[in-house]
């Protein structure tokens, strides 16, 4: 489905499922710029493409894992949801992919966890990608914290939809700062440090511990 279809589907129901939206000051004022979220459930993705859309009118590039993109359309999903592929294995062609929307003025969006994490107490390890993006493009990263109890399976999400005791709250932190790695050669060091740095940033608006160190 196009987003022009998706919209009017998905829309009515999830604006009923915010509870809460805060930060929206610390969105830039105009594209392009990446945001970076926790992940809880299947719903995530899709309750920020609507805000997205209800703030900018624009579509958000969501880096999306091989079988989910699959599950939405395969080649479809890449063309009429604006969709990145993560292929196993070749994750640099997604990044280059990225890369390129950043640079054409696009919104891409990325869940540094790397899959839905139901856990309310704790974060998963972040994973590089979303400073990768951030350092490659001088684009803004925007730490995005989601708290909601929509369910991180896919029946239990959709569902919700229709309960009314089922909320999502999502907050929008500064823009991360990234001033003090730059100039540096971007190794994997750099790159976990960075990491580390942006998930502390979404673990104080998700509420959710981030009980990892930087690797050496």
């Amino acid at each position: 489905m196009p987003y022009q279809v998706v919209r009017p589907i998905f829309e009515p129901l999830i604006k009923k499922k915010f509870r809460q939206v805060s930060g929206k000051e610390n969105l830039p004022t105009k594209p392009p710029f990446i945001l970076a979220a926790n992940h809880i459930g299947y719903l995530d993705p899709i309750a920020l493409v609507i805000l997205i859309l209800q703030l900018y009118n624009l579509p958000t590039y969501y880096l999306t894992i091989h079988y989910m993109w699959w599950i939405w359309g395969g080649p479809l999903a890449t063309h009429w949801l604006a969709m990145i592929h993560v292929k196993y294995g070749h994750r640099k062609d997604s990044l280059k992919a990225a890369i390129n929307n950043i640079n054409n003025g696009n919104i891409v969006g990325i869940f540094p966890e790397g899959t839905r994490n139901p856990d309310s107490r704790s974060l998963l390890r972040g994973k590089t990608g979303a400073v990768r993006l951030a350092l490659a493009t001088g684009a803004p990263l925007i730490p995005v914290g989601f708290k909601n109890n929509t369910g991180h399976r896919i029946g239990k999400a959709f569902r919700s939809l229709w309960q009314s005791d089922k909320y999502i709250d999502i907050t929008f932190g500064q823009a991360l700062d990234l001033s003090e790695f730059a100039n540096k050669e971007i190794d994997k060091l750099l790159l976990k440090a960075a990491t580390h740095k942006l998930m502390l940033a979404i673990s104080q608006l998700c509420g959710k511990k981030y009980p990892f160190e930087i690797e050496n």
